[in-house]
């Protein structure tokens, strides 16, 4: 959440990452409810990583939330992230499951993400009437049927239409929809949405195809084609009173502290929670444990993450979704 912290937060994360420590407790903290879906994506990480599908108990997620608890010495984050390799309402129980995690964190923003795919309506409002869900966000990626990423149906289409509808009767629930850069319609197709529906952001997202090796399903565009794209919808966003934001393009600060690309921006504050409560340092490094939260108390993975700077330039080197420049591969 670099993008709302204060400057002197910034300044903070800034000396982390130059000296590559691990803050405890951790700010920022996603938690993966299940790994299922049904949407069968041709660009899904799921198959190459070999992740099963499966999901988080009642208990699991009790024992997740109470190791988050300690941490903070019985208060919370600023924020909880619910999302990861599967739709989060895949889960029969996220709208339990959030409640849960309200009650245990007041005084916590809990953020959703979703394909909408499938999207239960009348849990949805009921949490938001209730103050339990702070942001939804949207993955939206074009609004043409089919595709190799988020494919767009009649489903999706109805439930954009609900959420735009609701945001009219709800101005204070935020919105986000988030686009992979795929194409430059693609891109401003889901600006123009986003703007439309009353979102108050826009984030462009780089697509990654490392996880499929020298065989990706799909190309994506070459780095100067993509920072094009990017320049012309934060222009149009603008224009449109839109948020425009992309996780590849902070500042000179966050290029020294990642030592230019050397490092992950995310070292420094940021845990994934796996289905299986492994406590991870993102959706893709599913065999990097730093512990398991039924297991240990979150204070036991603190060396953990700081030893994984040390890491990286192994087991990150293909991966940019976080890198100003492309770490190469195919385009």
């Amino acid at each position: 959440m670099y993008f709302e912290a204060s400057l002197a937060e910034k300044a903070r994360k800034f000396f982390r990452l130059v000296l590559r420590r691990a803050i405890f407790p951790p700010r920022d903290i996603t938690i993966e409810v299940t790994t299922k879906c049904g949407r069968g994506c041709a660009v899904c990480f799921r198959g190459p990583l070999g992740v099963r599908q499966t999901e988080m108990s009642r208990e699991l997620f009790g024992q997740v939330l109470g190791a988050i608890r300690e941490a903070y010495g019985g208060g919370g984050p600023r924020y909880l992230n619910f999302v990861g390799l599967g739709e989060p309402f895949c889960h029969p129980r996220l709208p339990e499951f959030l409640r849960l995690a309200a009650e245990y964190f007041p005084g916590t923003s809990l953020n959703v993400s979703t394909g909408l795919a499938p999207f239960d309506r009348e849990g949805f409002a009921g949490l938001v009437e209730d103050g339990v869900i702070n942001r939804l966000s949207v993955s939206l990626d074009g609004l043409e049927p089919g595709g190799s990423f988020h494919g767009f149906t009649e489903e999706v289409r109805g439930n954009l239409e609900f959420l735009a509808d609701f945001k009219k009767r709800k101005p204070a629930f935020k919105l986000r929809v988030q686009t992979l850069i795929t194409s430059r319609e693609a891109v401003e197709a889901a600006v123009k949405y986003a703007a439309g529906a009353g979102a108050e952001e826009i984030q462009l997202m780089r697509v990654d195809l490392h996880a499929f090796g020298e065989q990706p399903p799909v190309s994506r565009p070459g780095f100067e084609e993509e920072r094009e794209i990017v320049q012309g919808a934060a222009a149009l966003a603008g224009s449109l009173g839109l948020r425009c934001r992309n996780n590849n393009a902070y500042n000179f600060f966050m290029d020294l502290a990642s030592g230019f690309d050397r490092y992950c921006l995310t070292s420094d504050d940021h845990v994934f929670i796996s289905a299986e409560g492994d406590a991870l340092p993102c959706f893709y490094l599913r065999a990097v444990k730093f512990g398991n939260l039924a297991a240990q108390p979150l204070w036991a993975t603190t060396a953990a993450r700081e030893d994984f700077y040390g890491r990286q330039a192994e087991l990150c080197r293909g991966c940019d979704i976080y890198k100003r420049c492309h770490a190469g591969g195919n385009s």
